[in-house]
């Protein structure tokens, strides 16, 4: 095992164990390199001479380094040195979904669809590249500090191809799909059912299937139904519990084909939690019964002393079930013909009975035309309406037709690149008989939200105002960051539009890549050591004070205004405040002895505390202040003139003697925020006068 301070390869510094799993451990370390932090995820010594082992830890590292997304996270190198075989990985701050989950209970509907869109995302980018992950859970889902969503964890993935035929099951048995658990093939469908079970634990906080032991657990997912999410939690919208029931289907082909697929079921239902989404057959239930009754009767057989029908191998049970829904559907036409046949017979018999088709009545034959209009008089009373076709036809024209029939019109209005803006696009009910004063509703086309998108020129926009652009046209926006060299931080690189959902991809900038280095300690340095220290870190003087001081040497630093040990990007200004020695006590003048009003202060701020999640990643350029009132108007002094801080610093707000105004016996040290002019922070002092 690794212990903190080792180096590997003379580069990664080994700072903290952070975890550890079946087959290795994890490390946070820094790359002295690349003067970032990293992960490190070494192979148990156990396990690194046995081979297969190791090839299977490093088909980890095979499958993950060859794919880049925001929602997965990134492999940067691979490594075998010696007997020791580790990976490199991207460092992400923040907890697990699975412990996530735990904190809150269970998520709300729009916070769970906006973290499965993402890990969607990220399987879609895996399965585009042929990899399938296996082993989705909440446990492999990483939710950073920025609340963005990040897979990770391939240890089981393996390129899709005839390799994962018949393979033996791997993944955790309570997120694992029916054809896992039974060793038959895993494609990109077994990832979306385990991602359906962990789309209902977010939910509802819980899994579907439970039991005393992992064989209990994984017969459940091959057997038994899954109660519907929203007899757990009754919030969840009916769309949000069709995309899980259809994810979690035992047959690959009654789910998702694709993860794109659920992506944009999820993106419409975030819009429209009612709408309604396609709906599994319900052959699985009703496939189950049928076995259980065959179970039940062989086992009648057996309490008989009859021979029971053989129940056969695994292979067998699989052919039977793909068999029977044929069977089922041939059975159900057969008895529908059957049931029609027998009721055209006794109505013939009532007819006759009733004397309706007399031939020597002299009356014609009714035809097929005369047949549907006396229908059309017997259905239609004075309180119904036959509900017209409106697809196709103008707003005005589809109101005029709705109220000429003492029909009411029910209308929301979507995008289309298909329908002309102010036709109508669809209605319900179509084609039917209703009573008089029933809304219709019919869906109006807006237009193409393409062309709504492109004259709202978001490009350049900040993000809070293309945002707010896409809301008040009923447009979804959808975040994505990303670095940037050209465009500064917070503002639209450029957009994707989705004219199906509806929604528009913002790619927001984050500014250039950052390069973090280590703030080191200068107090109580030289200025010329210090200097060379804060360039050795690759960091530039900042703004730069001097006071007297009785115990800090002169031409030595008293303090700095970043804490040492601070992460911040290469570059970073770090001013300091540097010692003139001891002050020199001044004569007595003629027109009185010297005195001051002096006070102290010894706090220390953290800047996280108003920037929130992301704050590690955020600049900001921040001054302190003395306020004091002097004759009613305010009077300000600098204690610290602006500079650039990390928005994770605590600031250190240290001052021995502060002199203020003469006679003024109190003020305010204040934390600016130099570019707004608001103040963060504000300190009361009292003053205390010295002669």
């Amino acid at each position: 095992m690794l212990k903190i301070g080792d180096f590997l390869e003379e580069r990664y510094e080994i700072l903290d164990r952070i975890g550890s799993g079946g087959m290795s451990d994890v490390y946070k370390a820094k790359c002295h390199k690349l003067n970032r932090l990293v992960a490190i995820k070494v192979l148990k010594e156990e396990f690194s001479e046995d081979e297969g082992f190791v090839s299977r830890f490093k088909m980890e590292a095979q499958a993950a380094a060859g794919l880049s997304h925001p929602n997965i996270v990134n492999v940067y190198d691979v490594v075998d040195d010696g007997d020791m075989h580790y990976i490199v990985m991207e460092l992400i701050e923040g907890i697990t979904l699975k412990n996530y989950i735990a904190k809150k209970g269970m998520l709300d509907s729009r916070e769970a669809i906006g973290i499965a869109i993402q890990i969607a995302q990220g399987m879609a980018a895996a399965h585009d590249s042929n990899i399938i992950h296996r082993d989705i859970k909440p446990q492999n889902i990483i939710i950073s500090k920025d609340g963005k969503a990040k897979v990770a964890d391939f240890g089981i993935a393996r390129a899709a191809s005839r390799q994962t035929e018949n393979s033996y099951a791997i993944g955790s048995v309570h997120y694992i799909a029916p054809e896992q658990a039974s060793g038959g093939v895993s494609d990109e469908r077994s990832d979306i059912y385990s991602f359906g079970i962990t789309l209902y634990e977010m939910v509802t906080g819980k899994v579907p299937f439970d039991g005393d032991n992992a064989v209990a657990v994984a017969m459940a997912h091959m057997e038994q139904a899954i109660q519907p999410p929203s007899q757990i939690n009754s919030q969840i919208s009916s769309g949000l519990e069709a995309i899980i029931m259809k994810c979690t289907q035992k047959r690959p082909e009654d789910r998702y084909e694709s993860a794109t697929e659920v992506i944009n079921d999820l993106r419409h239902v975030l819009m429209k939690p009612d709408a309604p989404i396609a709906r599994p057959e319900d052959g699985e239930i009703k496939r189950s019964r049928a076995e259980s009754r065959k179970d039940g009767a062989r086992d009648r057989q057996e309490e008989h002393g009859e021979k029971p029908a053989s129940r056969g191998k695994k292979s067998s049970e699989k052919q039977e079930r793909n068999i029977t829904p044929d069977l089922e559907r041939l059975f159900s036409i057969g008895g529908i013909a059957g049931a029609i046949l027998l009721l055209a017979v006794l109505l013939f018999l009532i007819a006759q009975v009733a004397g309706l088709f007399k031939v020597d009545s002299g009356l014609p034959i009714p035809s097929a035309q005369d047949t549907s209009r006396a229908e059309e008089t017997i259905i239609l009373q004075e309180n119904q309406a036959n509900i017209p076709e409106l697809t196709g036809i103008t707003e005005d024209a589809a109101r005029s037709r709705l109220a000429e029939l003492s029909l009411l019109p029910d209308i929301t209005y979507e995008y289309s690149d298909t329908v002309r803006e102010g036709y109508v696009m669809s209605q319900d009910p179509a084609g039917t008989v209703v009573a008089k004063d029933s809304p219709i509703h019919i869906t109006v086309s807006r237009g193409s939200v393409t062309e709504a998108v492109e004259a709202l020129e978001l490009t350049g926009k900040t993000s809070e105002e293309a945002q707010e652009l896409l809301q008040l046209n009923d447009i979804l926006p959808i975040i994505q960051t990303e670095n940037s060299e050209d465009v500064e931080p917070n503002r639209v690189i450029g957009y994707e539009i989705d004219p199906e959902t509806s929604s528009v991809i913002l790619h927001i900038s984050a500014g250039p890549a950052v390069v973090m280095t280590i703030v080191p300690n200068i107090a109580g340095q030289t200025e010329e050591d210090a200097l060379q220290m804060l360039e050795d870190a690759s960091l530039l003087p900042g703004d730069v004070g001097g006071e007297y001081n009785d115990v800090v040497p002169e031409w030595s630093v008293i303090r700095q205004n970043v804490p040492a040990g601070s992460q911040v990007p290469i570059g970073t200004e770090i001013g300091y405040v540097v010692s003139f020695g001891e002050e020199a006590v001044p004569q007595a003048e003629e027109d009185g002895p010297r005195d001051v009003y002096v006070a102290s202060i010894n706090e220390e701020f953290d800047l996280s505390s108003v920037i929130g999640p992301g704050s590690d990643s955020t600049q900001m350029r921040i001054s302190i202040q003395l306020t004091q009132m002097v004759d009613g108007r305010t009077v300000t002094k600098t204690l610290v003139p602006a500079h650039s801080v990390s928005g994770d610093t605590k600031l250190s707000i240290h001052f021995d003697n502060i002199v203020g105004e003469y006679g003024v016996e109190n003020g305010d040290v204040e934390v600016v925020n130099a570019v707004t002019g608001r103040v963060l922070a504000t300190y009361r002092l009292n003053f205390a006068h010295q002669e």
